[in-house]
């Protein structure tokens, strides 16, 4: 059996995880390349921003060489995408989840509603360091737009707004539509708000101001947002 491989093969192969495998390419190391690269992206956008970032930042903190952003997304905004789509895809299965385990209870108070989703809201963004990468990626994508406008609507806001209108409206009979989706658009905002306020103590003064603290800011906006749709 000739095991001798072409130059080509090697240059891929020897970088990227790709390997001759019974004639083709192991399946198992093209996948392991391309979840290398995605949270290799993931790290540099989050710390650098998207411009900043090159595709040798990339591949060179992935240990792949420099044609494998290209190879597997087809570029460096394509990598993006696929980013987001990852991420977006982790937190709304996290909201969705905890909105839906509600359907479960006959009645569920507005309160209880409420800071449901105001802890499935922040707490995949809050402790390790993906949840520290997924929250700068938001932050950063809020400042500066890369994506299409239909990712972030299709992979996030529109099934976890239809999910939280849907507990609102079964802990609060009779409100209006239009009113109702205000209401869910002021508890976004709020919870958007304590993340942008987190990342600027993190940012100036970690070690003189404290960080916002959750179970505290909860308790509010479970209060105050209460008292609102009311």
């Amino acid at each position: 059996m000739n095991t001798k491989k072409s130059s080509s093969a090697l240059s891929l192969g020897s970088t990227d995880g790709l390997s001759r495998h019974a004639g083709g390419f192991d399946a198992g190391s093209v996948d392991a390349a391309r979840r290398r690269l995605l949270q290799a992206a993931a790290t540099c956008f989050a710390g650098k921003g998207y411009a900043a970032t090159t595709v040798r930042d990339i591949t060179a903190r992935a240990g792949c060489n420099v044609g494998a952003v290209t190879y597997h997304f087809g570029g460096k905004h394509k990598a993006y995408i696929a980013v987001f789509e990852e991420r977006l895809g982790e937190l709304t299965a996290y909201r969705l989840q905890a909105l839906q385990a509600l359907h479960g209870q006959a009645a569920p108070s507005l309160e209880h509603v409420i800071e449901t989703f105001a802890v499935a809201f922040l707490e995949p963004l809050h402790g390790d360091q993906r949840s520290r990468e997924t929250m700068m990626l938001l932050l950063r994508e809020l400042v500066d737009c890369q994506l299409p406008a239909n990712v972030v609507a299709q992979r996030m806001i529109r099934p976890t707004l239809g999910a939280l209108a849907q507990a609102l409206q079964r802990a609060c009979t009779g409100i209006e539509p239009e009113r109702l989706t205000q209401c869910c658009h002021s508890l976004v905002s709020q919870l958007v708000h304590v993340l942008q306020v987190q990342r600027f103590h993190q940012r100036e003064c970690a070690a003189q101001r404290p960080c916002v603290e959750l179970a505290q800011t909860v308790r509010h906006i479970v209060q105050f947002s209460a008292a609102g749709v009311r």
